[in-house]
């Protein structure tokens, strides 16, 4: 299951690196004027992420005695990451 949601994360990073960002709907693209820049930039924490939840499941299959601590260890570290990553591009992009 983890493969399938790396995929989808890493053909949504794709997009948003092309700067396409129609497909997301809410108010995410209200904060900038630059919706494209916002965009490709956003797509960089997404393939981080999925590429890690790859990687994190690599890890689990390898380590077979602590594969689900591991696991959580590593998207732990992933996820703190990306966020902080998130956080700073919400601030380069904050329309004033």
């Amino acid at each position: 299951m983890m493969w399938f949601v790396s995929a989808i994360l890493i053909f949504v990073s794709i997009s948003l690196l092309k700067g396409n960002y129609s497909f997301v709907h809410g108010k995410v693209f209200d904060t900038t004027d630059n919706k494209k820049g916002y965009a490709k930039e956003l797509g960089k924490p997404v393939l981080f992420v999925g590429i890690g939840i790859l990687v994190s499941g690599v890890i689990a299959i390898i380590v077979k005695n602590h594969s689900i601590p591991t696991a959580v260890f590593f998207l732990a570290i992933i996820a703190g990451i990306a966020g902080l990553w998130l956080h700073k591009i919400q601030k380069n992009f904050r329309k004033f």
